[in-house]
């Protein structure tokens, strides 16, 4: 039997996964890249005063951190992470305190509780920035979760910002969260065909096949004069007699 040091083409594949195209849960970001660009640049730049844009996302499955600030919504839990370089940016352009921060970057310490509210803020924020209906579709509410401990997550999602590998913040996905965004896509793809019939203007629709068929209608109108002691004594099958009159010009029709 060979270890996997000596296969290193080779990954496990979890019983619990087959048939999860797991392949496809990205598109969904990806596909809406420009929308999330611009939410994010106009929420650092109103809250934050840090012009930050959006380089690329990047997807990863089965991901260990302990440090991410967990949070609920209806579907499961879901955590947010950011490197601290970011943290300590952000908070230098908003409060002016480049020197200050920068030494406690050269330190390596342990976060302050100013670091940590921030993170905690920026978690809910930006979580409920892209997990609503204008940017990617997905509706969650959300709230921090501080009495749950989770530190192996199904999904990751790494929203790198500017040209700084360091500048990144991370949303990781629990099973119940990938298995809901993977359902949305599907029943979405399935919706399509329905959607495209449904906007199908069914009365113009009949219309032109009628118009279309090969037939030509001739009817002839005659004009009878019944009293209301005539018309109370008429039955199915009655066949009445009348005088055609003069032709319509332009078709087949009598008076």
């Amino acid at each position: 039997m060979l270890k996997y040091s000596k296969t290193p083409g080779i990954f496990k594949l979890e019983g619990n996964r087959l048939g999860r195209p797991y392949h496809r849960l990205p598109t969904l970001f990806t596909g809406n890249f420009d929308v999330i660009d611009s939410h994010l640049g106009s929420y650092f730049l109103k809250k934050h005063r840090s012009n930050i844009t959006l380089k690329k996302i990047g997807c990863e499955m089965d991901i260990i951190n302990k440090n991410a600030e967990l949070m609920v919504s209806q579907v499961g839990h879901l955590a947010f992470d950011i490197d601290r370089s970011l943290l300590l940016m952000l908070l230098g352009n908003f409060y002016g305190l480049e020197s200050s921060l920068e030494e406690a970057k050269a330190h390596n310490g342990l976060p302050t509780k100013t670091e940590t509210r921030l993170k905690n803020r920026l978690a809910l924020d930006i979580c409920t920035l892209i997990f609503n209906l204008q940017t990617s579709g997905i509706a969650l509410k959300l709230k921090l979760d501080s009495s749950t401990v989770i530190t192996h997550w199904a999904y990751q999602l790494t929203f790198t910002l500017a040209d700084d590998e360091e500048s990144s913040f991370r949303i990781l996905l629990d099973d119940a969260h990938t298995d809901f965004i993977l359902n949305l896509i599907r029943h979405s793809e399935h919706s399509k065909p329905q959607q495209v019939a449904k906007s199908v203007n069914k009365p113009a629709l009949i219309k032109e096949i009628i118009r279309s068929l090969p037939l030509t209608l001739n009817v002839k109108i005659a004009e009878l004069s019944l009293n209301v002691a005539d018309l109370t004594q008429i039955k199915a099958g009655d066949i009445f007699t009348h005088l055609a009159g003069r032709n319509v010009p332009g078709g087949d029709w009598a008076i």
